[in-house]
């Protein structure tokens, strides 16, 4: 049987941008999918002189080129001319509303290469967030009334556009409603965001873990560490916390540079407090393995969460507020935690104090979500994406399967 050569346009680890854990895990669910002859990453460029991956830690069938660099004007025609080059079967979109940049321009005319890109082979895009969906109040544009305003009118035309490709998938519910009450003649379809743990071993019981909370993003947004912060502190004044730590890993957004060291030098003296920095992928297992909560310190949410989605696949229980993609998430996929009001250090330290002391429901919910994740793999994801490829190839054609020609419409 004809297998497919498919090309992947995401981030991509080591580079620091948005989705590139996603990529990684996708990238290599896809190489592993039988149908799948060959594979083409099209990476961003590492900008910090950062050591790339060696050739020998990917599968022999999957190619690595770091071809477009965030915030450059020039994104679109680099991808369309590698696309040429390469001559994928299709091409996957990774990708969020700021894949491409920070900066409107850069970003909006990122996110049209999708629709371009279709014209002479499939397109497909993985939509994990949707402008229409976000509160900007709530990001870096909070108070500025014009500059919303115009990033939601340029959001309408790149979202029209993303839809112009092949197919597009969301990972919630509530963004294929929303885009199918405003755009009733596209195909958007649901595929939930999936869990990326390999379970190569059983997480550890929490009762085996250190005292230990996590978080991880990038902070100075939304997401930030100032209520988190207070909350450890009302924590460790009550009995029987002392011993309790908190460990920090990420780094800043791009709109906020700067603000994790802040944090960090704030907390400098204070040795029950760690900042780890970025993680590479083969650190993320132990930091939500060894630990027994993470919590989100979040006033918005812009999508489904990977950091859930990681938590809840390597046992450690989320803490985190019931709003926005949350909610979604925990109706759409099963995964649940323990919930506090947004922006209140004492309910969030109510929150965490219960989870520690009240063993039996933190491991209750910490199973619940293991089963939750077990029903999702990242591998179920890259299978519904073959799947549509190979539809979508021309009759006739060397990567449409014998014997499937009937799925497989011209165009």
């Amino acid at each position: 049987m004809p297998r497919i050569r498919l090309a992947l346009v995401t981030a991509f680890p080591p580079g620091r941008q948005s989705l590139n854990e996603y990529g990684w895990h996708l990238a290599l669910a896809l190489a592993k999918h039988p149908d799948v002859a060959d594979l083409v990453v099209l990476a961003d460029r590492l900008e910090d002189g950062t050591a790339d991956l060696n050739p020998t830690d990917l599968p022999a069938n999957l190619t690595l080129k770091r071809v477009w660099r965030f915030n450059s004007l020039g994104t679109t025609p680099c991808l369309l001319r590698c696309l040429s080059q390469q001559a994928p079967d299709g091409v996957i979109w990774n990708l969020q509303m700021g894949s491409f940049g920070d900066r409107e321009i850069s970003a909006a005319l990122g996110l049209l290469a999708p629709a371009l890109a279709r014209i002479g082979r499939p397109s497909g895009v993985i939509a994990h967030n949707i402008l229409a969906g976000m509160d900007l109040d709530k990001t870096q544009l909070q108070g500025q009334r014009l500059r919303q305003g115009v990033v939601r009118a340029g959001a309408a035309v790149v979202t029209r556009a993303m839809l112009a490709a092949s197919y597009t998938t969301v990972t919630l519910r509530s963004y294929r409603d929303l885009l199918g009450a405003r755009h009733p003649q596209a195909r958007v379809d649901l595929v939930p965001h999936g869990t990326f743990a390999q379970a190569p071993r059983r997480p550890m019981p929490l009762s085996s873990r250190p005292p230990r909370i996590v978080t991880m993003g990038k902070f100075g947004t939304y997401k930030r560490l100032e209520t988190l912060l207070e909350a450890f502190d009302i924590l460790r004044q009550g009995p029987g916390f002392a011993d309790v730590k908190l460990h920090v890993g990420g780094g800043d957004h791009p709109a906020t540079p700067g603000y994790v060291a802040g944090i960090a030098a704030s907390r400098q003296h204070d040795p029950r407090v760690r900042f780890h920095g970025y993680l590479p992928e083969n650190q993320i297992e132990d930091f939500f393995g060894q630990a027994r909560l993470a919590v989100f310190d979040y006033s918005a949410t812009t999508g489904s969460s990977g950091v859930l989605h990681q938590a809840a696949s390597l046992g450690a229980v989320p803490v985190f507020p019931h709003i926005g993609d949350f909610v979604d998430v925990c109706r759409d996929e099963g995964l649940d935690g323990a919930h506090f009001a947004a922006g209140d250090a004492a309910d969030m330290a109510r929150a965490i104090a219960r989870m520690l002391t009240d063993a039996d429901s933190a491991q209750a919910l910490a199973d619940s979500n293991l089963a939750a994740s077990a029903q999702m793999p990242i591998a179920d994801v890259a299978a519904y994406h073959v799947r549509r490829m190979i539809a979508l190839q021309p009759i006739g054609s060397s990567a449409c399967p014998s014997g499937q020609q009937g799925d497989c419409p011209k165009g």
